[in-house]
């Protein structure tokens, strides 16, 4: 039976009784290598496959390498509905695990009639223009056994090696 609800997953609660819209803006490289604005809009984003929500439930902390400040991450596609998720780390897959979803985090399930897709984004990627109220509220303090009950694997990439360096977010 398909789902009622799409699910939008976060690492803290949020501070407000409502989802908030806020500008996003999805790129797309052209041809010739150049970034384009595919997407650029207010609004509130969701997927209606909960397996990528708990993925979403990531703190993004800080690990200094080569003299800058670069921060574990992860990676999904919300193209294709592989149940993938690639991790972005130093040391090992389980550590990283443990630094991105350690504190664990929340899902949100909201009404999915409220939702619609637009050109410019992801295929597994919905959204809503105005406040939108979850329908209920999920604290989930272990994110990836959460994520391994709905069927995701895991990928590592170490950031520390030279090859991996395009995946460093610096800021």
């Amino acid at each position: 039976m398909e789902s009622p609800h799409v699910h939008h997953g976060s690492s803290s609660e949020f501070d407000s009784y409502f989802a908030l819209p806020k500008r996003q803006k999805r790129f797309k490289t052209s041809e010739v290598g150049e970034l384009v604005i595919i997407f650029d809009e207010q609004s509130f984003h969701a997927t209606p496959h909960k397996w990528i929500a708990p993925a979403y439930t990531y703190s993004g902390k800080p690990h200094e390498i080569d003299g800058k400040v670069a921060h574990y991450n992860m990676g999904v596609s919300l193209y294709e509905n592989n149940c993938k998720i690639i991790i972005h780390g130093f040391g090992s897959l389980e550590e990283s695990i443990e630094v991105l979803y350690g504190d664990g985090g929340y899902i949100y399930h909201f009404d999915k009639d409220k939702f619609i897709h637009k050109e410019g984004l992801d295929n597994l990627e919905v959204l809503v223009q105005e406040p939108t109220k979850p329908v209920s509220v999920e604290r989930v303090d272990d994110p990836v056994e959460e994520m391994k009950k709905l069927g995701v694997t895991f990928e590592f990439e170490d950031l520390s090696l030279p090859k991996n360096e395009q995946f460093r977010s610096y800021y």
